[in-house]
């Protein structure tokens, strides 16, 4: 199946590396200009700016902190300067603690639940809103297998992506009134830069 994006753009966030990398090349083989959000790899950002453009897409790489809602809002006035027609919105960043319950310490998890949760919320309020005013757009949410089964040493991480499904659920009713779709894709294990390092033998 193809199908083309011609003339749409889309946001992919914590895409300098890994899935956010892969989902970003692919709405650009599919037509799209791209903005590519990192965090703290820009060398990473700019490698995928230039497969993109490489493809005869336009794409720029915009740093933010998608925990911080300053930073989310800075970056979506740098997207919609170089890309008014942004149709399509990826939240993919994601953090983790791998640790025991027990173990676990609350700046540990405020900094998981803030980026993977609350950073999911404010990306796709600050895109719906924008989207509204074009007349609809698509908002992807990654969540996880963590979405229906629990993982131990990963209670923060499963809480947000558990939270993650629910709240797609919540946006997807109230915003598809505007015409806008919102999704969850929830990948199993993927063999990415970050799962190498935690285990050789991975796959």
């Amino acid at each position: 199946m193809t199908f083309s994006l011609e003339g749409s753009a889309a946001l992919v966030t914590g895409a300098s590396k890994g899935i956010g990398k892969g989902i970003a090349l692919e709405l650009a083989r599919s037509g799209c200009d791209v903005a590519v959000n990192y965090n703290s790899d820009r060398a990473g950002a700019d490698a995928v700016v230039g497969e993109i453009e490489a493809l005869g897409r336009r794409a720029i790489a915009v740093q933010a902190d998608v925990a911080q809602s300053a930073s989310i809002r800075a970056m979506f006035d740098t997207v919609l300067g170089a890309f008014p027609n942004l149709r399509v919105h990826v939240n993919n960043a994601g953090v983790q603690t791998w640790k025991a319950l027990l173990d676990l310490e609350e700046a540990e998890w405020d900094r998981v639940i803030d980026t993977n949760l609350k950073g999911c919320f404010l990306c796709t309020q600050a895109a719906a809103r924008h989207m509204k005013t074009l007349g609809g757009g698509s908002i992807v949410n990654i969540g996880s297998g963590c979405n229906k089964v629990a993982f131990p040493h990963l209670v923060d991480y499963t809480a947000s992506k558990g939270g993650i499904e629910m709240f797609t659920k919540v946006a997807a009713a109230e915003l598809g009134q505007y015409q806008i779709r919102v999704n969850c894709v929830a990948p199993g294990a993927v063999e990415i830069e970050r799962t190498k390092l935690e285990a050789g033998d991975y796959a």
